[in-house]
């Protein structure tokens, strides 16, 4: 014979109030509520970990976490990006970044290949990347290989000197 213990039920009604089912001492299960957000557009110059905005439904896909970009001769750069994403082998995984000034040209590519399923987040580098002294921001974008560029992008501040 199979026996189940009923452990309790939580109800969350769409005012994002919790509603607890009597049968548990409320003190047994903590419930945490927070406001619905929306996902607004940031830009964040920086070489640390910024806040990305991901856009609906990308759950899946990469996302571009952090972004440093080291000058290595006039107009010419090391980026060094990490990516979070979901890498199932087989299925798909974050098999390429992209470095693009904010008029969509790409500047440079790195290509992953394989997935990075034990290494979350994952940082990897790309060097000799041309980036003009007129451009002062850039975007890096992760692409999946079943979605295409789909997750959180980063733009940050090119720092010429």
């Amino acid at each position: 014979m199979k026996r189940f213990a009923v452990i309790g039920l939580l109800l969350v009604g769409c005012s994002g109030s919790a509603t607890q089912s009597s049968s548990i001492p409320s003190s047994t299960v903590p419930v945490t509520t927070s406001p619905a957000t929306t996902s607004p557009e940031t830009t964040t110059p920086a070489t640390t970990s910024p806040e990305t905005t991901t856009p609906p439904g990308s759950a899946d896909c990469p996302e571009v976490v952090a972004v440093e970009l080291r000058q290595t001769a006039v107009g010419v750069f090391t980026v060094t990006t990490t990516v979070r994403s979901v890498d199932v082998e087989g299925v798909s995984f974050a098999d390429a970044w992209e470095v693009r000034d904010l008029a969509g040209s790409v500047l440079g590519t790195r290509i992953l290949t394989h997935p990075h399923a034990n290494e979350q987040p994952f940082t990897r580098s790309l060097s000799d990347v041309p980036i003009p002294p007129e451009v002062s921001l850039v975007e890096v974008d992760a692409r999946d290989s079943a979605r295409g560029f789909c997750g959180a992008s980063l733009t940050v501040e090119v720092p010429h000197s």
